[in-house]
């Protein structure tokens, strides 16, 4: 197992540009989520298709709980890294 982060060849700006991007991403991806199931819901209640309703917990799933999972551990990893190298300055 490595001792060292895979984010410890970067410099500090990069990696401080590298997790504001990843947060970015991930505030797109929880926003975007939720219009498209208010979106669903909008439609499914003017047409009165109940079917509309199944999608949405998928929607929410897919839209908030991977970016959640898939970018906080890089986001983790990155602020381990900065918090490291604050430490060493000090």
């Amino acid at each position: 197992m490595a001792l060292e982060n895979e984010y410890a060849d970067y410099s500090i700006v990069e990696l401080k540009k590298k997790a504001d991007r990843f947060k970015k991403l991930q505030k797109i991806m929880m926003i975007g989520a939720v219009v498209v199931a208010l979106l669903i819901a909008g439609v499914a209640f003017t047409r009165g298709a109940e079917q509309g309703y199944k999608m949405i917990p998928l929607v929410l799933i897919a839209g908030i709980v991977y970016p959640l999972l898939g970018y906080g551990g890089i986001r983790k990893k990155i602020q381990a890294e900065l918090e490291e190298r604050a430490a060493k300055n000090a």
